[in-house]
């Protein structure tokens, strides 16, 4: 009995960790280039200070998305986050061209809800996408 409930153990948190997989690639699936791009450059340059889901990373301890965040009160719009992100990574702001940063408030706001994922942030347009 005790080999047969390993076993389904077993094999119950393999489809769990498949079922993950395959939601987290419906979800790549469903985003735009640009947001995917900017998840790459979020999980490689900006993970660090802000935690991997935008909260209380090692060097910003406040969420940066969702709930309990500030986002929409300090920018407003999203021209003004991507101001905000030339000074952005603050160990050096060259880390990322200005494309990529793009990419990251992209991925940011999809994060946040201010942008549907498959959208493409136009930063000619964006003084025009509201921060809530």
């Amino acid at each position: 009995m005790r080999l047969s409930t390993s076993i389904s153990t077993v094999c119950f948190t393999a489809i769990l960790a498949c079922s993950g997989t395959l939601l987290t690639r419906a979800m790549a699936a469903q985003e735009s280039k640009q947001v995917a791009d900017g998840r790459v450059h979020y999980l490689e340059t900006c993970q660090l200070c802000h935690g991997e889901d935008g909260k209380r990373g090692a060097g910003f301890q406040t969420p940066i998305w969702g709930e309990g965040t500030m986002i929409g009160t300090k920018f407003g719009n999203a021209q003004a986050l991507i101001d905000y992100m030339q000074l952005m990574p603050f160990n050096d702001p060259t880390l990322l061209d200005d494309n990529q940063k793009i990419a990251v408030v992209a991925f940011m706001l999809a994060q946040h809800g201010a942008i549907k994922p498959s959208e493409v942030l136009d930063p000619a347009k964006a003084t025009a996408i509201p921060i809530k």
